[in-house]
């Protein structure tokens, strides 16, 4: 595993950027492209993405199409060490979600679904680079989808006053994601 510093973070938003920008028969030509995800998987990412984003008044991350955003990145991005990081942390959610429930995830209801992985989140989130890598992956795809980015988010013109001279401390600064700063890795 390796620290991801500010100038790597940029660079790997810089070549997502990039990505998207390409048109979908250059990304099919990928030689040696991973298959798409299994009905199983498909249905627990669903699940994952329905309970970390619900739709309300706003579409939710089901209605932002996160599942098959994900499914097109573990087919056509995704080294085959982080397909198997992913859908390793995926199948542990599940199995989570047999002990505690004794039905896998995507069959629960939403309520009992919400249940397990708040447990699960507890246990997991700070020990578990690959479920937190996940996690932020989810939310980081519903966020760059239409829907997050326009209906979800809004855009202030003057969100507040100027203030030329504001401290930055650990304290005051902004940061996304699911985890703290100083604390992003990679998956190796």
């Amino acid at each position: 595993m390796i620290e991801l510093d500010r100038r790597r973070m940029l660079e790997g938003v810089g070549a997502l950027i990039g990505l998207a920008a390409l048109p979908a028969s250059a990304l099919a030509a990928v030689a040696g492209k991973a298959p798409s995800l299994d009905k199983g998987t498909t249905a627990l990412a669903t699940a994952f993405a329905d309970t970390l984003i619900p739709q309300t008044d706003t579409p939710g991350a089901v209605q932002a199409g996160v599942p098959a955003q994900f499914d097109a990145l573990m087919r056509d991005w995704a080294s085959p060490p982080h397909r198997t990081a992913y859908l390793a942390a995926l199948s542990a959610i599940d199995a989570a979600a047999v002990a505690q429930a004794g039905k896998p995830f995507a069959l629960l209801p939403a309520a009992q679904r919400l249940t397990v992985l708040t447990a699960y989140d507890a246990k997991n989130l700070a020990g578990n680079i690959a479920y937190a890598s996940l996690k932020d992956l989810f939310i980081n795809l519903y966020y760059l989808s239409e829907p997050g980015a326009t209906v979800e988010l809004r855009y202030e013109h003057n969100p507040g006053v100027w203030e030329a001279s504001t401290p930055i401390t650990a304290q005051t600064r902004a940061w996304a994601g699911a985890m703290p700063p100083g604390k992003l890795l990679m998956i190796a």
